[in-house]
């Protein structure tokens, strides 16, 4: 009778130890083979034995002992808790977050992950990281020092457009720590499903920590060069074609023509009510009260913004008492809007593309000083809470609920920043000395806006 082989050792349950044969010519020949079942897939695994690594039984056995005391260890920590092993291709797991992310993420915020993902992705095809299980302290630390050793890349002269070569200059902290963060709330997610086992969140937190940066005085405009922008900006919306068809053959004044779309309305709501400038871009005039009450039970207007359009995802309310200019400027806007629905784009959206060729534009051509639509906010923020007369001693909370962040930011970053505001000073038109200016926008640019078109007397006719 012939004697069956024993394949389960009591010394090593988890593992079976199996002979194999195959096939060679005339030749049979027999190799051992492990078998075991995976703790984290649930499948069965084999795996051959190399004769000249195993090449006699006990030899066998003690690895088939080691393989089975890791097994239970392995085991005993996810009947603990622990996450399961993944063997998830890193491509497919972050093109699964990138889609999930599809669904609750601004464009401009996806587009940030899907930059900082391509470099994971790029660094990790060349660095042999192909699952899930591969990522671990050490090859993250490794990630992060290949971005932060990055330079900065510089537009090639003499090369295709848009080419662009490496340079000498580091990158800028904020910049590093843009991809950093991106990384680490997706590895943190995972983490939180249970998909990465062999790195913990303290882990990726430190594997990932940011660069330090400096934090200088916001980038606010003092009270001349708010002027400046605003005479710029006038200048701009005011300028005409020499002459057009129209008015070549008489339709038209001549030199009556616009030559730019106005983007003084848009400048100056920015620089008063410090929204974001996707916030302004696709105000509704639904989302406009001019009639609001203040504490007084006096008509003041507020603008409500939701939380769908809000980078914070928390709805705000914006009163115009601090701005009376601003409430005329949209008062003026609304008698003439008709149909649309939104302030400043008519009857969709305003373009961020046309907004920032007209800041282009400003800078390069009319003499504006150097800004752009985040220093209008900061400005913004920074006469609020410090104008002694508007909101008093309550300026650094009012100013943060108006801005749409927290007290300490206000506190941090605008709080004894400008001095010299004068006592009297209401508004934030009067804080910035710039309500003669204001005015000009709201009698000049305005009625070019909405296609108010002069006859030769010089008189408005509609």
């Amino acid at each position: 009778m012939r004697k069956k082989i024993r394949r389960i050792s009591p010394a090593h349950p988890l593992v079976s130890l199996i002979p194999r044969k195959f096939q060679k010519g005339e030749t049979t020949y027999i190799y051992w083979a492990a078998r075991w079942r995976d703790p984290d897939t649930g499948k069965l695994v084999e795996f051959k034995l190399d004769s000249t690594v195993f090449p006699s039984r006990e030899s066998r056995r003690q690895w088939a002992i080691r393989r089975s005391r890791a097994l239970a260890k392995r085991r005993a920590e996810i009947e603990s808790g622990a996450p399961l092993v993944t063997r998830t291709p890193l491509g497919e797991a972050v093109e699964n977050y990138l889609a999930d992310c599809n669904n609750r993420l601004r464009k401009k915020t996806l587009d940030v992950y899907k930059d900082a993902t391509n470099k994971l992705l790029a660094w990790s095809e060349e660095n042999g990281v192909k699952t899930l299980a591969d990522l671990n302290p050490a090859r993250l630390s490794a990630f992060r020092e290949s971005r932060v050793a990055k330079r900065k890349q510089a537009v090639s002269k003499g090369g295709r457009r848009g080419a662009r070569k490496g340079s000498t200059n580091d990158r800028s902290p904020n910049s590093v720590n843009i991809e950093l963060r991106a990384i680490k709330t997706m590895l943190l997610t995972w983490r939180a499903e249970k998909r990465l086992s062999n790195i913990d969140g303290e882990s990726i937190r430190h594997c990932l920590k940011s660069l330090p940066l400096s934090y200088d005085a916001p980038a606010y405009l003092t009270s001349r060069a708010c002027r400046k922008l605003l005479e710029s900006t006038i200048r701009h919306d005011s300028e005409t074609f020499s002459e057009t068809r129209d008015e070549h053959i008489g339709l038209r004044s001549i030199g009556s023509t616009p030559r730019y779309e106005p983007i003084g309305p848009f400048v100056l709501f920015s620089l008063l009510s410090g929204c974001r400038v996707g916030e302004a871009e696709s105000l509704a005039w639904q989302d406009v009260d001019l009639e609001a009450l203040d504490n007084d039970g006096q008509p003041v207007g507020e603008i409500t913004l939701k939380a769908s359009v809000t980078k914070t995802k928390r709805y705000r309310t914006i009163g115009l008492e601090v701005a009376s200019t601003l409430r005329t400027l949209l008062a003026a806007m609304k008698l003439r809007a008709g149909s649309d629905s939104y302030v400043f784009g008519g009857k969709a959206p305003l373009s961020h593309t046309r907004v920032e060729a007209a800041r282009k534009r400003l800078l390069r051509d009319y003499g504006a000083p150097k800004f752009s639509w985040q220093n209008l906010r900061q400005t913004c923020g920074t006469f609020l809470t410090n104008a002694p007369g508007i909101y008093g001693a309550a300026s650094v909370f009012m100013s943060a609920r108006q801005l749409g962040h927290s007290v300490t930011v206000a506190e941090r970053y605008y709080l004894g920043v400008v001095r010299g505001i004068p006592r009297e000073a209401r508004t934030l038109e009067t804080a910035m000395q710039i309500e003669d200016l204001a005015q000009r926008i709201i009698s000049e640019t305005l009625p070019q806006k909405l296609g108010i078109k002069r006859d030769t007397v010089g008189q408005d006719k509609t």
